[in-house]
Order: structure tokens, then C-alpha cells, then sequence
């Protein structure tokens, strides 16, 4: 079968774009879609990827400073991480603007608005007793290992 007719039988158009043309609109323009709704989702997003970004930047430049003498492209690496960084805060500001993260972000709220949240009390209780289990859990599989490690010891297949 040609790659055409397997393009058609799965319902996809041939002459599709490779790249999503309206995410790439979105990062080089300066509208906001629905900029009033879903903002705490947004910011804590938005923060969330300039924390990992800035981490990832910060690692390279120890590692260029590290491995290269400090040079990257021809250039001292604080200028390209700089660049870097200001390019990620641009991204990760534009990237909670595209309209199907966007979207995502105030179902998101949306959705966390109708969560029955437990009181003080009750969350206090359920975190005790899944910390206890735990414990307990932990208990029993060392007394198993401690009980095949002296069994399989004395028949002499553990050293």
C-alpha cells in the first residue's frame, strides 16, 4: 500500500504541514488568548517552566565553563545562556497564550474549582494511616528478605 492511500485511510490530508503553523504564529505574536481566564493555572505553569528552563541553562553554563573553558560558539557562555534565558522566559510566556494550552490550562481550573478538598482533621488521619502502612509494608518485606537471605545462606547458595 502506497504511503498516500495509508495518509487517506487514516482520515489525514497528504498535504498536512509538519509543524503546527498556528503554535508557530502564536510564539511570534503578541496576542493573548482569553488572558482573563485560568491566570492561576497559567502563572504556576508559566513559573513552572521558567524554573526547569533556568535549572537546564544554569547546568550547561557550569558544564561549558567545565568542559569548553567557558566558550560556546565562539562566544563567552554567559552570553548564550543569557540569551537563552530571556529566550525561555519569551516562550514560556507565549506557550500559556497558544490557544489549545490555553484551553487545556482553563479546563484545568475549571475542573479544580468542583475537587472536594478534605479538612485539616481528615487529611491529618489519611496521612498518618498511608505513612503507617508504609512503615509496616517496609516491615514485612525486610523480615521476608531477612528470612530468604538465612534460608537460602544455610543451604549454601548465598555466600
Amino acid at each position: 500500500m502506497s504511503k498516500n492511500a495509508n495518509l487517506q485511510s487514516a482520515g489525514k490530508k497528504a498535504d498536512q504541514p509538519a509543524v503546527n503553523v498556528k503554535l508557530i504564529r502564536t510564539l511570534f505574536s503578541g496576542t493573548r488568548h482569553r488572558p482573563t481566564m485560568g491566570l492561576v493555572t497559567r502563572r504556576t505553569s508559566m513559573l513552572t517552566f521558567i524554573i526547569v528552563f533556568a535549572l537546564g541553562i544554569w547546568s550547561l553554563n557550569i558544564w561549558v565553563k567545565g568542559n569548553l573553558g567557558g566558550m560556546l560558539f565562539w562566544q563567552p557562555s554567559d552570553y548564550i545562556c543569557g540569551f537563552l534565558l530571556v529566550a525561555s522566559i519569551w516562550f514560556s510566556y507565549r506557550i500559556v497564550h497558544w490557544f489549545k494550552f490555553a484551553e487545556f490550562l482553563i479546563a484545568v481550573q475549571n475542573e479544580m474549582t468542583k475537587v472536594s478538598w478534605p479538612k485539616r482533621p481528615e487529611l491529618i488521619r489519611s496521612s498518618l494511616v498511608v505513612i503507617l502502612t508504609m512503615f509496616l509494608f517496609t516491615a514485612a518485606l525486610f523480615g521476608y528478605d531477612l528470612v530468604w537471605q538465612l534460608l537460602l545462606k544455610a543451604i549454601g547458595i548465598s555466600a
